[in-house]
């Protein structure tokens, strides 16, 4: 980076140069595996929340078995994994508690990252913004 595109802005104890880093570069972005309607019921054990319902109350759920199996065999978010809807009101942001749940694949997302590199409260602050 030259001297005129390195920021006058500088963090107490940081004299290296800025590095441009897409969200590529700091991790990928990572879903549930697909849940069909017919493995869903109205009422249950584990909320699966759909685009519609993220963020809010869901309106459907599936069985513990289900998602114990998903839960070990596919990715799964990790408590503090910033959830982003990826469809519909596509930047929509939500914290995962940890809590039991399911998330509808490839609507529903969140980057796997370095923590070394990035923190989930800086990802959703930056979210936030944009």
């Amino acid at each position: 980076m030259n001297k005129q595109q390195e920021p006058r802005l500088r963090f107490k104890g940081f004299t290296e140069e800025w590095k441009n880093k897409t969200l590529g570069d700091l991790g990928r972005v990572e879903m549930c595996r697909r849940i069909f309607k017919e493995q869903t019921q109205p009422s249950g054990e584990i909320p699966f929340f759909k685009i519609g319902t993220f963020g809010q109350e869901p309106d459907a759920f599936i069985s513990s078995e289900l998602f114990e199996e998903y839960r070990q065999k596919y990715p799964y978010p990790k408590q503090g994994d910033i959830l982003i809807s990826a469809a519909g009101t596509i930047g929509r942001t939500v914290k995962f508690t940890g809590e039991n749940a399911y998330f509808q694949d490839s609507n529903i997302v969140w980057l796997r990252f370095d923590e070394s590199q990035i923190t989930s409260t800086f990802l959703n602050i930056t979210y936030q913004k944009y």
